[in-house]
Order: C-alpha cells, then sequence, then structure tokens
C-alpha cells in the first residue's frame, strides 16, 4: 500500500541516486587510502635503506673502536636532514655509543629501528624518529585534487541522472502513483462503508487494515491492532489450529463466502465470545497475496436458530410425551419413556441418566417411580425422600428447580466411584401441589440457562396433566368400584337386616332350650357333649348376627375424653393368656399422648378386632409391637397406634379386599370377614381413618389414625362428618 505520509515524493528515486553516490564516495575513499599506505609504503622502505647506509658506516668505526667518528658521523647525519628530529646508536647491552636529538618535536613522527650485525652477532641498534609531514601535504594536495574531481563529476552525473530518471520513470512512476493512491482511496472508502467488519491481512497473519465496523465489533481502536496476528480476535482455544489453516489457505487461496457452514467464533478486546460468519477474499498485489475478512456477528441469528430449534424439539417432546400418556401400557413404563424423550433432547447437556419422583400415600414423601441409568446405590438409597431432604426433597419444599453439583453441599446421597456431575431437579406442580420431581443428570461445568429450565418445566407441566389425568381416572374408576359396592352393601345390608331379625329369635330360643336341656342331662351321657356342640354354634351365630346388625346398622358415637394408651393396655389384657400360650412376646411403645375426645367402646371393639388378627397371623409364636405417637398430615394432627405384627403377612392381591365385607384370609370357620370392615367403620366414624402395610414373611402394620383437635367443637364437627362419609357409603 501507498505510504501517503512520507514527506519526499520521489523516495525510490531519490533512495538510487543516493545508493549511487554512497557507492561512487566509497570508491573515492577506497583510493585515497591505498594512496596513502602507497606513500607511508615508499617512505619508510627509503628510511630502512637510509639506516643500513648508516650502519655500515658506523659498523667499521665500532669494529675500529673509533666510537668518536661514529657520534660524529650521526650528528652531521641528522643536522644534514632537517626531516630527522632524533638518531641514536645502541649497544646490545643499552649502552649508548651516539645519540643526536633536535630540540623541537614533529607534527607527525614516525619511528624506525634497524639491527646491525657483524659475523652473525648484533653489533649495534640504530633507532631514527622521522617527520613526515611532506608526505602528508602531498597526501592532502592529492585528497583536494580527488575531491574537486570527484564533487565535479557528481554533479555531471546527478543532472545527467535525474535528467534521465524523469523522462524515463519519474514520469511513468507518478501517474502509476496517482492511479494506486486513487485506488488506495476507492478501496478504504469501500472499507469504511461496508455494513460488516473488515479486516485486511498479509500473507503472516499481521493485521494492515480494519474499518470502524470491526473497531466496533472487537472494541479495539485501530493502533491496538496494527500489525497484530490476526488471532488476537480468535479464542485462545481455536488459535493453534487457526494457525495451521491460515498457511494452507495462502498455499492455495480462493474466495471463501458467507454461510460456509462452519462454527466460526471472534473474541472481543473484554473477552467476551460471540459465533461469527466470515467470509474470505484473496487480493493478489505486486507485493504478495493478501486477505479480505468480511466477519459478522451472527449472535442473534444464532439465538433466532436455537430458538426455532428449540420450539421444535419443545412441541416434538411434547407432543411424544402426550402420545405416551395415551397408550396403554404400565404407568411406569410410561414415565421411563418419557425420561428417555427428555433425554433425546440435542441442546440439553443431559447423561442420559435421571429419574422421576412422585407424591403418593404420604403427602412429604417423594417415591421412585421411574429412572434410568441409576446405579444400584441410589436406587436403594433414594427409593424414597423426604420433603427437604436432599436436592430433590429441597426442590420440592421449595416448589422450584434446583440445580447443583454432586459435591454440593444439599447433596446428601454420595457413594464410591460416583462420577463427577450436576442435577437439575424440576418441581412436577399442578398449581401450588407438588405431584412430583424430575430429577436430570447434566455435565459437571453445567451453566444455568433460562431457556433450559423453562422448557423443563413446560415438560413437568406436562407429566403434572398426565398424572392428574391419570389420578383423576384412577379416582372415577375406584368411585365407581365404591358406587357398585355401595349399592351391593346396601341391600346386602338390608337383606341381612331382615334375615337377621328374622332368625334372631329363633336362634335366641333355641339357645335358651339347648341350655336348659344340658342342665338336665346327665354327666358323661352322649347327648350332654351333643348339647354343648349345639350351645357353641348357637353362640357362634349369635355373634355373627350381632356383627351383621352392628355393620349394617347407623353407629352411634357418644364421645368422652380418653387416654388411648389406656385404651390399648384394656385391650390387651383379654389377649394375655393367648399370647402366652402361643409365645408372643408384645412390645409397647407408648408415647405420651394428650386425650381425645372417642367413643371408648367402640374403639375397643376396632383394636380389639385387629389385635384379634395380628395373634391369628402369627400362631407359631413372635413379636407383637403396639407403638402410639402423633403425625402431622396435610396440615392436620392426627393421634396414631399402630400395630405390627411378624405372622405370614397379607398377599398384596389380597391386601385391597381386606375390608370388604365377609372376606377373610382365615381358614373357613376361623372368621366371619366382619372384623376389619367394623374396624374401618369405627375409625371413619371418628374421622380417622386405617392405613395397612404388609409383607409376606415378614408381617403387617396396621396405622390406626384418630383426628386430635384443640377444642371439643371441632372435633364435634369432625365426627359428625366422619359419621356422615360412613352414612353415604353404606
Amino acid at each position: 500500500m501507498v505510504n501517503k505520509n512520507h514527506p519526499f515524493k520521489y523516495k525510490r528515486v531519490i533512495i538510487s541516486f543516493i545508493a549511487v553516490l554512497l557507492t561512487f564516495f566509497g570508491i573515492l575513499v577506497i583510493a585515497i587510502v591505498s594512496h596513502e599506505n602507497e606513500m607511508l609504503k615508499q617512505a619508510e622502505k627509503d628510511t630502512v635503506d637510509e639506516l643500513e647506509l648508516m650502519g655500515t658506516f658506523a659498523r667499521q668505526s665500532i669494529i675500529r673502536h673509533d666510537y668518536a667518528t661514529v657520534e660524529q658521523f650521526l650528528r652531521q647525519w641528522g643536522e644534514e636532514h632537517p626531516e630527522i628530529f632524533e638518531l641514536k646508536a645502541t649497544a646490545p647491552n643499552n649502552f649508548v655509543i651516539a645519540h643526536y636529538r633536535r630540540p623541537a618535536f614533529p607534527a607527525h613522527p614516525f619511528h624506525f629501528q634497524r639491527q646491525i650485525q657483524y659475523a652473525g652477532t648484533d653489533l649495534i641498534n640504530l633507532y631514527m624518529i622521522k617527520d613526515l609531514s611532506s608526505v602528508r601535504k602531498s597526501l592532502y594536495m592529492f585528497i583536494f585534487q580527488m575531491t574537486i574531481g570527484s564533487v565535479l563529476l557528481t554533479v555531471i552525473l546527478g543532472i545527467t541522472l535525474w535528467y534521465s530518471l524523469k523522462k524515463l520513470a519519474l514520469i511513468p512512476m507518478e501517474k502509476e502513483i496517482l492511479i494506486r493512491e486513487e485506488a488506495e482511496k476507492k478501496f478504504r472508502t469501500i472499507l469504511e462503508s461496508a455494513p460488516d467488519a473488515m479486516v485486511f491481512v498479509n500473507r503472516q497473519g499481521k493485521i494492515l487494515l480494519i474499518n470502524k465496523q470491526a473497531e466496533k465489533l472487537f472494541g479495539y481502536a485501530r493502533k491496538e491492532l496494527y500489525g497484530k496476528e490476526i488471532e488476537i480476535l480468535i479464542p485462545e482455544r481455536f488459535r493453534g489450529v487457526h494457525g495451521k489453516e491460515r498457511e494452507g489457505y495462502f498455499l492455495g487461496p480462493k474466495a471463501r463466502p458467507m454461510g460456509a457452514g462452519l462454527d466460526l467464533y471472534g473474541l472481543k478486546k473484554d473477552g467476551v465470545e460471540f459465533p461469527a460468519d466470515i467470509s474470505l477474499s484473496p487480493i493478489e498485489t505486486d507485493e504478495g497475496v493478501f486477505v479480505l475478512a468480511d466477519i459478522r456477528d451472527i449472535t442473534e441469528k444464532k439465538r433466532s436458530e436455537e430458538k426455532i430449534m428449540r420450539g421444535y424439539h419443545y412441541q416434538k417432546t411434547i407432543s411424544s410425551i402426550l402420545q405416551i400418556s395415551l397408550e396403554t401400557i404400565p404407568f411406569e413404563e410410561q414415565m421411563g419413556q418419557i425420561l428417555d424423550n427428555i433425554f433425546a433432547i440435542p441442546f440439553l447437556p443431559l447423561q442420559a441418566k435421571g429419574s422421576i419422583y412422585l407424591v403418593e400415600d404420604e403427602p412429604d414423601v417423594l417415591v421412585l417411580r421411574a429412572q434410568r441409568g441409576l446405579s444400584q446405590t441410589i436406587l436403594e438409597s433414594c427409593s424414597n425422600i423426604h420433603f427437604g431432604k436432599c436436592l430433590c426433597g429441597l426442590s420440592a419444599s421449595r416448589k422450584e428447580i434446583v440445580v447443583a453439583s454432586s459435591d454440593a453441599a444439599a447433596h446428601e446421597t454420595s457413594y464410591s466411584g460416583m462420577l463427577p456431575h450436576a442435577n437439575i431437579c424440576v418441581p412436577i406442580l399442578s398449581g401450588e401441589k407438588v405431584l412430583g420431581i424430575m430429577n436430570l443428570l447434566v455435565k459437571e461445568d453445567y451453566k444455568r440457562k433460562t431457556e433450559d429450565e423453562q422448557l423443563l418445566a413446560s415438560v413437568a407441566n406436562t407429566i403434572a396433566g398426565i398424572i392428574e389425568r391419570r389420578r383423576a381416572e384412577r379416582d372415577k374408576q375406584k368411585l365407581q368400584k365404591q358406587l357398585v359396592e355401595v349399592e351391593k352393601l346396601s341391600a346386602l345390608g338390608r337383606m341381612t337386616a331382615n334375615v337377621a331379625h328374622e332368625i334372631r329369635n329363633p336362634l335366641t330360643a333355641l339357645g335358651g332350650y339347648a341350655r336348659r336341656l344340658n342342665k338336665n342331662i346327665p354327666q358323661g351321657a352322649k347327648e350332654k357333649e351333643y348339647a354343648e356342640i349345639i350351645i357353641s354354634e348357637v353362640g357362634m351365630l349369635e355373634k355373627i348376627l350381632k356383627n351383621v346388625l352392628t355393620f349394617s346398622r347407623e353407629i352411634k358415637i357418644n364421645p368422652e375424653l380418653h387416654d388411648v394408651n389406656e385404651i390399648l393396655d384394656e385391650s390387651l389384657k383379654i389377649y394375655e393368656i393367648i399370647s402366652k400360650e402361643r409365645s408372643i412376646r408384645i412390645d409397647k411403645n407408648y408415647s405420651e399422648l394428650p386425650q381425645i375426645l372417642v367413643d371408648k367402646d367402640h374403639v375397643t371393639e376396632a383394636l380389639s378386632n385387629i389385635l384379634s388378627n395380628a395373634m391369628d397371623s402369627i400362631p407359631g409364636g413372635g413379636i407383637l409391637t403396639i407403638s402410639t405417637g402423633m403425625e402431622t398430615i396435610k396440615e392436620k394432627t392426627y393421634v396414631t397406634v399402630k400395630i405390627t405384627d411378624t405372622g405370614e403377612g397379607i398377599p398384596e392381591d389380597k391386601l385391597d379386599r381386606i375390608f370388604e365385607p365377609f372376606f377373610s384370609t382365615k381358614v373357613m370357620g376361623h372368621g366371619t370377614g366382619l372384623g376389619l370392615p367394623i374396624s374401618k367403620k369405627i375409625m371413619e366414624d371418628h374421622g380417622g381413618f386405617i392405613k395397612v402395610k404388609s409383607e409376606i414373611k415378614k408381617g403387617s402394620t396396621f396405622s390406626l389414625y384418630f383426628p386430635y383437635q384443640h377444642d371439643e367443637t371441632n372435633t364435634d364437627n369432625d365426627i359428625m362428618q366422619g359419621s356422615e362419609n360412613t352414612l353415604k357409603s353404606a
């Protein structure tokens, strides 16, 4: 490029002229120095010959021991030659034989010395100081003449050279410079008016020019970039590769348009990276090949494309989830397939590991319902998570998305060999109600993004809709089943009540007559045994009738303040003998409880039915544990009684039917199937409920929940409400 700021218009011509001039003067200096050396060599040769001549004379005199003649000869020689300032003859033992010296000292002295020998032995040493001012004068005259001639010749050559260059080179050069300056002006105008950032680079990757848009885009002033390598505008992780690619590009430069499908990034002065689209245009000049890079910030374009892709994958994922919800497959399998669809979202940095927890029977407990890729350790330790515990429980209690690494303080569960990761816990909400948690594992260096959380929240809302619909369908089926059962039980209740009333009087008479006969039959008679059998069977029938009438008619509750622990102790007294006979140990874990309003007789009956079943479930001996306490469920406080046995347990397929009337897991003839339904009815009439957990070969736990209220009015209302619910279900 032409440097417009240079003070000389014809820089190349002037430089060429100066080079010729310097070459000429260099030759001139060489000639002068050569002439000076020749003159000095000649003077030295003459002086040496002169010393040789004096030495010959002195040698003859010294051989004759005529030292006075030597001294006289040297003095006379020195006086006859004015250019000599000092002469000295010295013996080998440094004895001065003769010495001549002028009072003044020469301006340009030269020292000479000569050893005179005789018969191969040093005889005398001659020393001379000579003034060569005449040689200098001659040399100065030569230099003056050469300089005058050189100047004249230089002037003639300069005029001739200038005229020749002007005619042959300067005029065409001026035209070429004007053309280049005009082209450069147009180039700079185009460069500055370009809407994109433009960077002009040479083969070595040095930045030569940038425009205003480049300053604005990268945040550098022009002077900060001129002469710097282009890699300063590229993120550090790409610089090594870019250097090799740049070298390869200059080996075969060709235009590369925008949108070449490459993922390119720029780096601003403040360290911020941005996605870029770059077109390259090679420009060939006399100085070599240069490249003009057109750089465009495509951050907004990328965002729009990403937004479109996010929308597409969001709709695709939601559609897939809704389609899965319509399939007639188990619910756990549905949740697993939903996880698979979430893992398939391409722009989420997931590790294809995660789980879905749901809130089921216990309102503050998350139960694992589906998982993918989790270790057995996690499955065992995290099958149930309480609200507020670990990341999942924290997300459930806060009702917000929680993101944390695997070594975060809130991540309470860890194990040996756990790979580094981060967790995204997304609550599944229906309004303000927590239905569950979606826990997804992401890469360790994951940075929170609002877009990711919005997408996952939308997926969680879709899952919430599926859960609510499933629960609604399940409740609907349950309600329909209950309605059928209610109609059935209602008809059965009316029929059994009528039948019971019809047969109660004959049965009473039959029992009375049998007892009277039994008294009159002597001991040991066969008839007495038959009478006792009749009495026993009548008693059993009377008990069945009593249970039937109890279950079929409305129970009248007479609530009074009682201590549940005391009611339990009274109920257990009748089982003390049975427990000893069957080797059953009774463990009591009572808590200190407040008194509650209950009908003691009915509660005793409910407890007795459950205790009787528990005793029957462990005929070969075992442990019966009775514990009491208090629990809060859905902001309501209950006094609890838990009866746990170590018996055979109840099969899962029969667990849902144990509260049905006349259904019994006991051997035929050892139960009416009304004990548990009556206990359930008594608890509901008190405003409470019963929960059952059972495992085969491990035992069962019956939990009774009695509502606790601080004032008597609310308690009476709850009991009345429970009675109304019982009447509706009868």
